[in-house]
């Protein structure tokens, strides 16, 4: 997988605005002109919604520091159950 990752360029990084996501959109088609590889996009991926519109153009969703603040919100018996709770919205809204 090649990543790609975005860059807003403003000092909200982690914030996925639809203005980035169709910059992004824009670009893929020259990234796949120049590799097979599948393409995973990230960086600023914060929920579901946002994960469901990267997914309908890219190969892969790449989100990091999201699942990391979820488990660190939790007790550190249940910070695996909070990330994996987290992934499962995650999935759902892709899949929907």
């Amino acid at each position: 997988m090649l990543p790609f990752a975005t860059v807003a360029g403003d000092p909200k990084l982690t914030a996925f605005g639809k203005g980035l996501l169709e910059d992004v959109a824009a670009k893929l088609p020259s990234i796949r002109g120049k590799t097979r590889l599948p393409i995973g996009v990230g960086f600023g991926i914060r929920d579901a919604e946002t994960a469901r519109a990267v997914a309908r153009i890219a190969d892969a969703v790449v989100i990091g520091s999201r699942i990391i603040q979820e488990m660190e919100q939790a007790s550190p018996g249940d910070c695996v159950e909070k990330g994996a709770a987290f992934l499962g919205e995650i999935r759902r809204a892709i899949d929907a």
